[in-house]
């Protein structure tokens, strides 16, 4: 799932862009191999073939990495759907960037990585409330984009579009949590295709019937 944003921190033109974009793919490479953030900061510089200074130029800790990883993870999620949607039908495109993201974890081979990145992302979204919104934004944004489409097409009810995206982006970030930690038996095709009847009962115009 290898959802590329700046990264976060020192190095928001504070160091070297190539230097923070190496070791935020070396901090990838690591997590893919050991299914997970066991890696140190030691091991990304030397995967990376920098130093530790110029790591502490760019990133304060590996929290800090953990962030700018993330953060370009979905900018690039939200491209790879972006380009999804932009192929389907007007009728079909709420539908599909609502259930899109579950088609990450059908891939059994990107399901450790997946599920390494919920357990970070649960632990920073408690510890770095505001970086993680900010990296979270990407999809909230396609998704805002979509319903006030859909809502121009009357295909949902006039309403916050905004307000709407957060929550219904939400809903689908907290299942994906409980399929990659097997909170739930049914499979992500299962699990979109209820999502997606939920969703559209609850947003559907008057003259529009769930799809």
């Amino acid at each position: 799932m290898t959802l590329q944003a700046e990264p976060t921190g020192k190095a928001d033109g504070r160091a070297d862009d190539g230097t923070a974009h190496r070791l935020v793919e070396a901090a990838r490479s690591l997590m893919w191999e050991a299914g997970g953030p066991t890696f140190t900061v030691n091991q990304v510089v030397m995967a990376a073939g920098s130093s530790l200074k110029s790591f502490y130029r760019c990133f304060e800790s590996k929290d800090d990495l953990l962030v700018a990883l993330f953060a370009d993870d979905s900018r690039r999620g939200a491209e790879l759907l972006a380009k999804r949607v932009g192929r389907r039908p007007d009728h079909e495109r709420l539908h599909t960037a609502v259930t899109g993201l579950f088609r990450f974890v059908t891939v059994e081979q990107q399901v450790p990585y997946v599920a390494a990145l919920v357990s970070e992302h649960l632990r920073l979204a408690q510890t770095r409330p505001e970086e993680l919104m900010a990296v979270r934004s990407p999809f909230v944004s396609l998704f805002e984009a979509e319903m006030r489409g859909a809502m121009e097409r009357g295909e949902i009810r006039t309403a916050d579009a905004g307000g709407d995206a957060r929550m219904v982006f939400h809903l689908v970030l907290s299942l994906l949590h409980a399929l990659v930690w097997h909170q739930i038996d049914d499979g992500p095709d299962v699990v979109a295709s209820k999502v997606w009847a939920f969703c559209s009962a609850a947003l559907c115009s008057d003259k529009s019937a769930p799809r």
